[in-house]
């Protein structure tokens, strides 16, 4: 009899966090996972009750991994926080899609909000400005997830900006 196959929890997930980012979320099963990690199916279950479970898991590290991204701050020290944040959230939808539908774009799971996104309180802007900001960015972003057209990073950089000062000036809504 062979022996057990010894998966860790974190293998678990860096293989299905590297399958979601690579097949989707959706496609995501247990036999996938196992075939993958070269073990059953049982050391998965035995480490997770079940694929709900270790989907959750898995959703608490997109989570993360988009938050560390988004909060690392530009190299270019005359785009602020809060135009940086916007902009990796924009990378984020066009490089890792299959990762933004999840965390952004299905109902699979539901954020509270910008902040829970971005792991932090975004500075003193007023709250409608960034209700704006962000409805105008998770519109651009849904666009670049789902190849519905493309615009280059510098007219997306230029958008921001502008509609940022529109909203933070207080042009009229």
């Amino acid at each position: 009899m062979p022996p057990k196959a010894k998966v860790s929890r974190e293998e678990i997930l860096d293989k299905a966090f590297e399958l979601t980012r690579k097949n989707g979320y959706e496609n995501l099963t247990a036999r996938l996972l196992a075939k993958e990690l070269n073990c059953s199916t049982q050391p998965i279950f035995h480490i997770f009750e079940n694929m709900n479970h270790l989907k959750a898991a898995l959703y608490d590290n997109v989570r993360l991994y988009f938050s560390e991204v988004m909060n690392t701050p530009s190299t270019d020290p005359d785009i602020p926080l809060f135009l940086s944040m916007g902009l990796s959230y924009l990378e984020l939808a066009q490089t890792e899609k299959h990762l933004f539908r999840l965390l952004c774009m299905s109902d699979s799971f539901q954020l509270d909000s910008l902040y829970e996104l971005a792991g932090k309180d975004i500075p003193s802007l007023d709250s409608k400005v960034i209700t704006k900001m962000w409805i105008f960015t998770h519109g651009i972003a849904s666009i670049l997830a789902t190849n519905t057209t493309v615009l280059p990073k510098t007219e997306i950089r230029e958008l921001l900006i502008e509609v940022f000062q529109d909203f933070y000036h207080g042009k009229p809504d």
